[in-house]
C-alpha cells in the first residue's frame, strides 16, 4: 500500500469540500435536477497570488496583512461566491459582445472619442 502526504491545510480543505458536499445533498433531499443548476466551483487556488491581490483591490476587500496564497485565495473565493449576476444580462451583453466582434476596451475607446 502507498501512503501519500497531504499537508494539514489540504487535508482540511478536502474535508471541507466534503463535508459542504455532503450537507448539499442532505439539505435538496439527494440529487435533485435542482442540484445540477447549482453554481459551479471556481478553482482561484490557481490563480496567481498578484491575480488574488488585484481583485482583493479591485473589491477592496478588507484583510489582515500578510496572507499567505492560500488564505488570500480563500477570502476571494468566499467574495466571488456572494457576487450577485444577472445570468440572462450578462450572456445577452457577453453574445452581442462577441457578434459583433468588441470588447470592454472597444467600448472605453469609442466613448472617449466622443467626448472629443
Amino acid at each position: 500500500v502507498r501512503h501519500l502526504y497531504i499537508c494539514d491545510f489540504h487535508k482540511n480543505f478536502i474535508q471541507s469540500v466534503r463535508n459542504k458536499r455532503k450537507r448539499k445533498t442532505s439539505d435538496d433531499g439527494g440529487d435533485s435536477p435542482e442540484h445540477d443548476t447549482d453554481v459551479p466551483e471556481v478553482d482561484l487556488f490557481q490563480l496567481q497570488v498578484n491575480t488574488l491581490r488585484r481583485y482583493k483591490r479591485h473589491y477592496k476587500l478588507q484583510t489582515r496583512p500578510g496572507l499567505n496564497k492560500a488564505q488570500l485565495a480563500e477570502t476571494v473565493s468566499r467574495h466571488f461566491r456572494n457576487i450577485p449576476v444577472n445570468e440572462k444580462e450578462t450572456l445577452a451583453y457577453f453574445i452581442y459582445m462577441v457578434k459583433n466582434n468588441k470588447s470592454r476596451l472597444d467600448q472605453k475607446s469609442e466613448s472617449s472619442k466622443q467626448l472629443e
